[in-house]
């Protein structure tokens, strides 16, 4: 798939940060960062404000992905002539305003649909009256990337805000930085006061692929246990949190209003706690594979209803010796409804050598196992299609779909189920429902961990839109609970 960045490498080539030690400014850095924020649910069509915008590289990259209009605001001379430049083929998409971000906000009348602040909130002492601010002129999607308090000793889900003496900003041209004082807000602080002006956060913060060319500053020193920066979309809903002040003058008639001896008396004690951190990221290793049945069901919402519906499909528009393949097959457990409902032309793939040393097997050799990273095309063409809790561990999500597609019989079905990008009132529950199936707080939190980098989540938005792009002639939701997904695709 082509790069906004193929063709016009100036972008990066043109950047005096490509020479510096750390972090530098690279092709793959900037198409990481930007996949990360954006895609064609957020970007098509829509006008998009870019507070801070040094060289334009997001602007080339949302003009290039569909965006109607582009509006850059840099307060730095240098840098603002040089994206005038630079985005000059998209004409009157494009307008640069060299201005400080205060003084174009504190004139600017218009709304836009995306609002991004890249690098830049950590330069705010008046940081709540800066979102403020941009809050007011966003319609849509509020985009923000910004710098952990503490990354190195600070739980990064704790409320923080950090005020520092010693915060660095580039300058345009100049093999130097300023550092002065700035505020460094952690996510969930920063979800917190974005809360009290109408929005709430799209999913957990994004993470870029990792970088492998330079330092990745995203995740900085390897050795470290947190991320370094972080990247947080946040989306406008008519829901406004009341902060201590509104209550104070405007008091609401609710339960929260209560004596304060009663308040004091029920406040509960809470024993400090250190987050259970994971020594290595998650393997479906030896150990997993043998309690792998208690962990598919504490771990997965509708797991045997999923499984169910796949036989019901399979049942209602196949023969029994239709070539069916489940992606992901683990244990073989839907392998093995498949062939107690009489299927046999059945295969199943999986990475994991320990699962598929414990699978069912039938005796009657009519299922093939194949260990791989990649999907069998060879065997094909399929009638169906099975990918349960699976491609959500693969990096190539998107390669990986054509080639099932590629593989399918025309009119073949594929049923695909996922976890996807979830708020943090889904997370509660999706936690109460594991402690609901009988897994301990420590556990939790230790396989949430654990799957940083290993699972990752993509927006509900981004399979209905690429299944479509890829050749399915229809899609549909088959079955959703607390984030997990099933899909029904046709080709």
């Amino acid at each position: 798939m082509k790069s906004p960045y193929d063709d016009h490498p100036e972008f990066y080539t043109q950047d005096h940060r490509q020479n510096r030690l750390l972090f530098p400014i690279n092709k793959e850095q900037l198409e990481s960062r930007h996949a990360a924020m954006f895609s064609e649910w957020n970007l098509k069509e829509k006008t998009v404000l870019d507070l801070g915008s040094c060289m334009g590289a997001t602007g080339q990259w949302v003009l290039f992905n569909g965006a109607r209009h582009y509006t850059g605001v840099e307060a730095q001379a240098a840098y603002a002539e040089r994206s005038r430049h630079l985005l000059g083929h998209y004409s009157d998409r494009v307008r640069i305003e060299q201005t400080s971000i205060e003084d174009f906000l504190a004139v600017n009348t218009e709304e836009f649909d995306v609002v991004v602040m890249l690098g830049v909130i950590y330069a705010f002492l008046s940081y709540h009256d800066l979102l403020a601010k941009v809050a007011r002129i966003c319609k849509e999607t509020l985009i923000i990337e910004g710098v952990y308090p503490y990354p190195n000793v600070c739980n990064p889900k704790a409320p923080i805000v950090e005020i520092t003496t010693e915060q660095s900003m580039v300058v345009a041209d100049a093999e130097q930085h300023v550092q002065g004082i700035g505020v460094r807000i952690s996510p969930s602080a920063l979800s917190i006061v974005l809360s009290t002006m109408g929005f709430e956060p799209v999913g957990k913060p994004t993470m870029p692929k990792h970088i492998t060319s330079v330092i990745d500053n995203f995740r900085g020193d390897p050795s470290e246990t947190y991320s370094v920066r972080y990247i947080e979309s946040f989306r406008k809903v008519d829901r406004i949190c009341r902060v201590l002040t509104d209550e104070l003058v405007h008091p609401t008639e609710d339960t929260r209003i209560k004596a304060w001896a009663d308040f004091e008396k029920h406040r509960p004690y809470v024993e400090p706690k250190t987050l259970a951190l994971a020594e290595k990221p998650w393997q479906f290793d030896q150990k997993v594979a043998e309690n792998f049945p208690d962990e598919a069901r504490q771990n997965i919402p509708d797991y045997g209803r999923v499984l169910d519906v796949c036989i019901e499909i399979a049942d209602m528009f196949l023969e029994k010796d239709a070539p069916v393949i489940d992606v992901g097959c683990a244990l073989g457990e839907a392998l093995k409804r498949f062939h107690e409902h009489g299927y046999r032309h059945l295969y199943g793939v999986d990475n994991s050598r320990d699962m598929l040393a414990r699978a069912f097997n039938s005796t009657d050799q009519t299922l093939t196992y194949i260990l791989s990273d990649r999907f069998p095309s060879e065997h094909g063409p399929y009638r169906l299609v099975t990918a349960n809790w699976t491609l959500h561990f693969i990096k190539q999500r998107e390669d990986y779909l054509r080639d099932i597609h590629a593989a399918l019989e025309d009119g073949g079905f594929f049923v695909l189920t996922e976890k996807v990008m979830l708020s943090s009132m889904m997370d509660r529950l999706y936690k109460q429902f594991k402690l609901d199936a009988g897994l301990s707080q420590d556990y939790i939190d230790y396989k949430e961990e654990a799957l940083k980098d290993v699972l990752v989540p993509y927006p509900l938005d981004w399979y209905l839109v690429k299944l479509r792009q890829i050749g399915f002639r229809s899609v549909e939701i088959l079955n959703a609970r607390l984030s997990f997904v099933t899909f029904l695709a046709r080709k």
